[in-house]
């Protein structure tokens, strides 16, 4: 019996003294694992797999679950980057323009087809009274807002109106004519469309207002013809860049200008009227040449040649390139490559309306170069017939120029002689300057987009506000995610739908009249805290005399804002009262005594 009762004691010391068995006591003593083992108990994830099989599932996605694969970590990421893999999914997905060249950035134009679109909105001319029964017609009819897209082009990037027709080009060089005639329904889309040039540099209408007045398309192309011209017309051969211009009706081409091989444009502009068309003409070396045309001359169909000069903004800072060019009917404004902007004026009106002045111009036809100054680099530019308006680097809005319909944005109706910064609630995207009026594109901080305007509202320029602005509201305009650019006609609101990758985004800026009213109003609420507590200490004061005195002590701290004189009447009003407060306490005690 004892020997049994010591094994039994004996055994529970042990149970007490054993580890669990997940958990080694000696640590000296590790038990070895086979390398299967070890095998087995590692688990197998995506990381583990080589590239190559990566890349082939990556195959087998689309581009929108590529992206958001590469948003997982930095290796990943990298792997979404193939080109290979953005080659296969621009194949498979979308049936386009070919693209062979060896050095074509798949990624980007991948993403360029997927985002693509043009957007139209009809603007609305007046506002007539409607019964019943036309109310519950309008609600059953679809929205005024129609998408556009072509298989055939890859990714918009500007569009222009011309009276029944649409211009739209594309990163590929493709100018497309979509038809769309005034008189059809606002919520039908355009039925027809045609290519009118391909391998486009750029292409430029009469900047003028008047869209009836469009009655040619010159067209900057790589030297060879479309392909789809009268033979009569002749072959351009192996030349350098040259300008073709087009009939808006029949695209017929009726001229055709060709420069030396060794001369090499990026950006054309139109500028004057019919009789003395002036052309001008960007070179990638940031130069800028002119050339004076007669339109009337188009339809002799006769050969004659112009000069090809220099303008006089390259010959006087000629180590500052040219980097964009933008044309009214009387004015040009020119950004060079260090951000800064030049304008130049040809009529006295519009020197009138930019500057506010007369002064300095020439009637002889020299050319006047004034700086407009800004503290920042401009970064793009819109120019309008009578104002202008300039987006720097740091995601700011300046206007200068009229203001009578309010177009500027500054709450006023007085012009403006320099750039003036006008506070938006969100990040610029981009800008438009109309007739008496402005647009802009706005991005909010999630990513959705905005339109806003102000000026002028008459004939339906700004969608919701047919009596104007004259500070930026926001339009009854529907904005696709992918918003890049606005234009506007007299007819519709154009919004053209594209991202590339290449482009920087929209900075958000907070402009420093803002942060300042945001100050002033937490300093506000700190003063209001710090009275509120005054008076809760003067309600718990027993006696008269001592809540005076913390009323006078309120007073000095807090009312600042007060002036001097203010200031000093009431101390010595409450200093009055505590005197006679005084008095009145006195005289009863006195009494007895006499």
């Amino acid at each position: 019996m004892r020997g049994r009762k010591r094994k039994f004691v004996k055994h529970r010391c042990n149970e007490r003294s054993t580890a669990p068995p997940n958990v080694v006591s000696d640590p000296k003593r590790k038990r070895s694992v086979s390398p299967s083992k070890q095998r087995e108990k590692t688990a197998l994830t995506m990381l583990s797999l080589l590239p190559e099989m990566l890349e082939k599932i990556l195959f087998n996605l689309s581009a929108t679950d590529v992206v958001s694969f590469g948003a997982t970590c930095r290796y990943f990421h990298e792997l979404s980057l193939s080109q290979a893999v953005w080659k296969r999914l621009y194949w498979r997905q979308f049936i386009g323009p070919a693209l062979n060249n060896k050095d074509v950035n798949w990624r980007r134009f991948t993403i360029l087809k997927m985002s693509q679109g043009l957007a139209m909105q009809r603007l609305n001319k007046g506002v007539r009274p409607i019964g019943l029964h036309q109310q519950h017609a309008r609600a059953r009819r679809p929205t005024g807002v129609h998408l556009f897209n072509s298989s055939l082009a890859l990714g918009f990037r500007r569009v222009e109106a011309i009276l029944e027709q649409t211009l739209l080009w594309d990163y590929n060089g493709t100018i497309f004519a979509l038809i769309t005639p005034i008189g059809r329904a606002p919520w039908s889309r355009p039925y027809s469309y045609s290519v009118l040039c391909y391998r486009a540099i750029d292409f430029a209408v009469d900047p003028r207002w008047n869209h009836n007045l469009r009655h040619y398309i010159y067209v900057l192309t790589l030297g060879e013809s479309s392909g789809k011209l009268p033979e009569s017309v002749g072959n351009p051969g192996s030349v350098g860049d040259t300008v073709e211009v087009f009939e808006w009706d029949t695209h017929e081409r009726v001229c055709y200008i060709s420069f030396h091989s060794t001369i090499f444009f990026t950006q054309l502009r139109l500028s004057g009227s019919e009789n003395r068309r002036l052309i001008l003409l960007l070179t990638d070396d940031g130069i800028v040449y002119s050339a004076h045309l007669n339109e009337t001359m188009y339809s002799r169909r006769t050969s004659y040649t112009t000069e090809l000069t220099p303008k006089t903004v390259s010959c006087q800072l000629p180590n500052l390139p040219v980097k964009q060019l933008h044309t009214s009917s009387n004015s040009t404004v020119y950004i060079k490559a260090d951000g800064s902007a030049f304008a130049e004026v040809h009529s006295p009106g519009a020197l009138r309306q930019l500057f506010g002045t007369y002064e300095g111009f020439n009637p002889i036809g020299a050319e006047m170069v004034y700086p407009l100054r800004l503290p920042s680099r401009v970064v793009k530019c819109s120019l309008g017939p009578n104002h202008l308006c300039l987006l720097d680097n740091c995601g700011r809005i300046f206007m200068q120029g009229c203001n009578h319909h309010g177009q500027l944005g500054t709450g006023d109706k007085i012009d403006r002689t320099e750039p003036t910064l006008v506070i938006i609630p969100m990040a610029p995207v981009n800008v438009w300057c109309g007739l008496n009026h402005t647009l802009v594109l706005l991005e909010a901080e999630c990513g959705d987009k905005q339109v806003h305007g102000c000026g002028c509202g008459s004939r339906g320029r700004l969608p919701g506000h047919l009596g104007g602005s004259s500070v930026f509201v926001r339009l009854k305009v529907q904005v696709p995610r992918h918003a890049s650019s606005l234009y506007s006609s007299s007819d519709f609101l154009y919004i053209i739908c594209c991202h590339d990758i290449t482009e920087p985004p929209a900075r958000f800026y907070i402009p420093p009249e803002v942060t300042a009213l945001k100050d002033a109003e937490k300093k506000q609420k700190e003063e209001i805290e710090k009275l509120h507590m005054d008076l809760t200490q003067m309600k718990r004061c027993v006696s008269t005399k001592r809540g005076i005195k913390m009323l006078q002590r309120a007073v000095n701290e807090h009312m600042t804002g007060l002036s001097p004189a203010h200031k000093d009447f009431l101390d010595s009003a409450l200093s009055i009262i505590l005197h006679g407060e005084s008095r009145s306490t006195e005289e009863p005690e006195q009494q007895p005594h006499a």
